[in-house]
């Protein structure tokens, strides 16, 4: 079994994106990253790190990080038993910094035994995330409001409501951050609201796309505007647009301890399709 590094997300896409597509919906976090960067190849300012494992010459997994962020451990079809530890050997015999990894919580608990075992370094879950999938929405957005992009004039209301997004998902968000997505959602055209009786109540953004699939995200109601279905009508008129658009099926990821946002989601046309752990070393 080889592990190495490639250097080309074009050749890096060519060896695994086959492998990564086996489960295209788990794996969205780690094809809408290498779409990003095919495209553009400097927005990764720290560079890109992407892993792969072969064995007689062929892929048989893959794994990135985009520094200083956490290591991404795919789920792909068909699991080599020694995948993740051959993972785990190389990322600790090579000194590569290991903040944390995002995966499958099988995988994420694999890898944490083993590099506690290397390093004794202690892990903390940082968050447990259902990933959901949809195909066709089931729910008609509430007809007395409607869906609109966001505009330059909304940077401030996006910001400050990240910012609020951020506080409620237990991952802080600082203002220069917040400032920094708000102004790329709106030039990107990913950022939408649900207005009723002129006002604001809800947004969503289209994340990233791949190959056939597109992913929402930043799903936030500031609290005196919650209970009132507004969430359910911002998502689902998104959803629509983004299979309208050509994408085959939607994707989004919930907090598993936020019962509300679960049934929201399900009542729209999502279906769970795997699941995410967030875990930090110390």
């Amino acid at each position: 079994m080889k592990v190495f590094l490639e250097t080309s997300i074009k050749r890096y896409l060519e060896r695994v994106e086959d492998l990564l597509l086996q489960q295209e919906t788990n794996n969205n976090l780690m094809l809408g990253l290498l779409e990003r960067g095919k495209n553009n190849i400097g927005v990764f300012t720290d560079g890109i790190r992407l892993g792969i494992v072969e064995e007689n010459g062929e892929p048989i997994y893959a794994f990135m990080q985009t520094p200083p962020n956490k290591w991404i451990l795919p789920t792909v079809n068909n699991q080599h038993e020694h995948a993740i530890q051959a993972v785990v050997q190389f990322l600790f015999q090579h000194k590569y910094p290991v903040p944390g990894v995002i995966g499958s919580s099988e995988l994420v608990d694999e890898f944490v035994g083993l590099w506690k075992d290397l390093t004794g370094k202690s892990e903390q879950t940082h968050m447990k995330q259902l990933i959901y999938q949809l195909d066709e929405v089931k729910v008609t957005p509430d007809p007395k409001g409607k869906l609109i992009q966001g505009q330059e004039e909304h940077v401030s209301l996006v910001r400050d409501w990240l910012r609020l997004f951020g506080e409620q998902a237990n991952m802080e968000i600082a203002k220069t951050q917040a400032d920094s997505m708000a102004r790329s959602y709106i030039q990107k055209g990913s950022i939408y609201f649900w207005e009723t009786e002129g006002e604001l109540v809800s947004m969503a953004n289209n994340s990233r796309r791949t190959r056939n699939g597109a992913t929402v995200n930043a799903v936030f109601t500031p609290d005196e505007h919650k209970r009132k279905g507004y969430a359910t009508s911002v998502v689902a008129a998104l959803s629509q647009i983004l299979l309208n658009e050509g994408a085959t099926f939607c994707s989004l990821y919930t907090d598993l301890s936020n019962p509300t946002s679960n049934s929201i989601y399900k009542k729209i046309g999502y279906y769970v399709v795997g699941d995410s752990v967030d875990c930090l070393f110390e």
